[in-house]
């Protein structure tokens, strides 16, 4: 019985990876309107685990030794909200991730160490986005996974 669980287990990831969307194969323009439906359609949750992901890693707090963002709450919801509505580059990471990245320069967003940082990355895993649902994606907007935000070079 164990072993039948542990084989339904494996078909059914094995079954989803074979799904899931593989961002690599998206041209930019395609990665920049998901990420701008995304950040129309994210609920609070995913906005919620996004800034509770970005304070674990160190980016919502003030230390020399982990680039952090220098706005206030305020603003930084905004810049994060902008960066993936509007980014100026995107890049695919791993298999099913995409990395939204927005230069706000001459503003400084952060620092790290005695450096200032002017723009704001954020990283999405768009793993179960099936590929099919690419042009259609509203359905599956809300399993998106909003991973991480950090000011970056």
């Amino acid at each position: 019985m164990f072993l039948g669980r542990l084989l339904s287990s494996i078909t059914l990831l094995v079954g989803l990876e074979a799904q899931a969307l593989p961002t690599s194969t998206l041209s930019p323009d395609q990665r920049v309107a998901l990420g701008k439906q995304l950040a129309e359609h994210a609920g609070a949750s995913q906005w919620q685990q996004l800034w509770q992901r970005s304070r674990q890693a160190g980016y919502l707090y003030e230390q020399s030794t982990t680039p952090h963002f220098s706005l206030d709450s305020a603003e930084l919801i905004k810049a994060a909200a902008l960066t993936l509505s509007q980014p100026k580059e995107t890049s695919a990471v791993n298999q099913t991730q995409v990395l939204y990245r927005r230069d706000f320069s001459p503003q400084t967003v952060g620092k790290h160490a005695n450096a200032s940082l002017s723009a704001v990355c954020i990283w999405v895993d768009w793993r179960t986005l099936p590929e099919h649902a690419v042009n259609r994606p509203g359905p599956y907007l809300g399993q998106i996974s909003l991973l991480l935000v950090h000011p970056c070079q």
